[in-house]
């Protein structure tokens, strides 16, 4: 896989975008599955959907990404969702083992509900230090196991 990708995921995180809409366009985009209202559906994923700190948004964002990349492939609802099971499987999995988490509290050390301890680190810049890594991996994991 050549880096565009991961630079296009960047350019969009390093805007007003967040995790979840960076990764769920830059995904689709790269595999021409791309539609207009990616950034509106992918926007309450981020922070954990929607600030919780919940599922890291980066990976709301790939397991939405799958479930687009395996509508392509099975029309059958029940295909779909098994084929979709079985991929997002894989995806946690590696990203498990790559990051140690899936939960956004967790991988960022932020606890997202909290407003204030969310604002400081919107302030000290702590999630354009952390997220990038994340987003570059749910980017890159998605489109190998897209490319199985």
């Amino acid at each position: 896989m050549t880096d565009k990708p991961l630079n296009l995921a960047m350019e969009y995180f390093s805007t007003d975008y967040n995790c979840a809409q960076s990764v769920m366009k830059t995904v689709l985009q790269e595999l021409e599955l791309d539609f207009d209202e990616i950034f509106h559906l992918a926007a309450g994923f981020g922070g954990g959907v929607g600030l919780q700190g919940h599922i890291c948004g980066a990976v709301s964002g790939a397991v939405a990404a799958l479930g687009v990349i395996n509508g392509k492939e099975y029309v059958n609802p029940v295909e779909h969702k098994n084929a979709t099971y079985e991929s997002v499987q894989k995806f946690f999995k590696k990203f498990k083992e790559k990051n140690g988490s899936i939960i956004c509290d967790t991988l960022t050390g932020i606890e997202m509900a909290d407003k204030e301890a969310h604002d400081r680190a919107l302030k000290d810049g702590t999630f354009q230090k952390v997220c990038p890594g994340y987003v570059k991996d749910a980017v890159r994991l998605v489109l190998e196991i897209a490319n199985e």
